[in-house]
């Protein structure tokens, strides 16, 4: 265990891309936000205090899709370029998983409360001063900090071991592996949803947040198994 922490400790010694650029991409996200908001209020006259804006405003899917970009990245360079170093100062391939997916974790855990402290400055502040609504929207929660917060954590640990888990591809395989692994899990993905097409709708209308997490903790689970057997005889590049 003390090897596997020591790879932990490994990965956080660039300290500006595992705390820094998320807090960045958030706040890049609120300013914009802010911004599209106040052109939206002065272009249609309505001073934000209305339902129709409220419903509307909260459909705002901003802060979902910035950060899985950098997430991504950031697993996949986590073992693809970390791999190497860290199995020339004797760590095996098992303590560099868990040490990995352990600061995984710790980076989820901060994303998630750094979320959750910006939800209570969005709520203190009458939604930033403007009527901007970035993280009290329906894809997060609500405004349910416990909700934000949960959604937080496992979707950037999805992010993350799904980065890893191409990093992982790559390494044993080379340049070619992601490709054909990406490749085969669109057609895999298209062909699931050509199956269950007559019946998308229904599912997508019972579909509850703890079925998502459900299948993302399963995927993560997964990934994790898949990223083991793809670096048992992974060698170093």
């Amino acid at each position: 265990m003390n090897r596997a922490l020591k790879v932990t400790r490994l990965h956080m010694n660039r300290l500006d891309n595992f705390f820094a650029t998320p807090a960045m991409i958030l706040g890049l996200v609120l300013i914009v936000s802010i911004i599209i908001a106040l052109a939206i209020q002065r272009a249609t006259g309505l001073t934000g205090g209305g339902a129709e804006y409220i419903d509307g405003a909260r459909m705002n899917m901003g802060v979902v899709w910035s950060l899985p970009g950098f997430l991504i990245y950031y697993g996949v360079q986590a073992v693809a370029t970390t791999y190497p170093f860290a199995l020339a100062l004797g760590t095996t391939r098992r303590n560099f998983i868990v040490g990995t997916m352990l600061s995984n974790v710790l980076q989820s855990a901060y994303v998630a409360v750094l979320l959750v402290a910006l939800l209570g400055v969005e709520l203190a502040t009458g939604h930033w001063f403007s009527n901007t609504y970035v993280l009290d929207t329906y894809a997060v929660g609500e405004g349910n900090p416990w909700i934000l917060g949960a959604t937080g954590f496992i979707g950037v640990l999805f992010c993350l071991t799904i980065g890893g888990f191409f990093g992982a591809v790559w390494v044993r395989f080379g340049a070619k592996g992601p490709a054909i692994v990406g490749i085969s899990f669109g057609l895999a993905l298209a062909l699931l949803l050509l199956i269950l097409a007559p019946n998308l709708g229904e599912i997508l209308a019972n579909a509850t947040r703890g079925w998502f997490a459900l299948i993302a903790c399963c995927v993560i689970v997964a990934a994790l198994v898949a990223t083991w057997f793809a670096m048992r005889r992974a060698s170093v590049r």
